[in-house]
């Protein structure tokens, strides 16, 4: 019997590829014209839309972990910028919001 009505696999068929990796199957929904805009750039490129998707996904990925990354590293550095710096007085000297506006302020009375 088939897996659904129209006789095409289900949701749980399974689906043989020869990929040196393992790899799952994605489904999109997008407006045709952007489709066909897109295939027509694919093939131009000698590509695929799988692969453009999937090329399209690495970077993501890498970017968002790169951006977690970046973002940890400035948070230690701010951590040892303060606790080196929270004696100090003068320019990299811990203020109060009252000490940063009373100076800037004095030039304009």
């Amino acid at each position: 019997m088939p897996d659904s009505v129209h006789g095409e696999p289900g949701l749980d068929h399974t689906q043989s590829h020869s990929y040196c990796v393992d790899m799952k199957n994605l489904t999109i929904s997008i407006p045709d014209e952007l489709y066909r805009q897109a295939r027509c750039k694919a093939a131009a490129a000698d590509t695929s839309l799988s692969r453009v998707v999937q090329d399209f996904l690495a970077r993501w990925a890498i970017e968002e972990r790169s951006r977690a990354e970046l973002v940890a590293r400035l948070d230690v550095l701010f951590a040892e910028s303060d606790a080196r710096d929270r004696d100090k007085h003068g320019s990299a000297g811990p203020f109060s919001r009252e000490e940063v506006y009373t100076e800037r302020l004095k030039g304009f009375r």
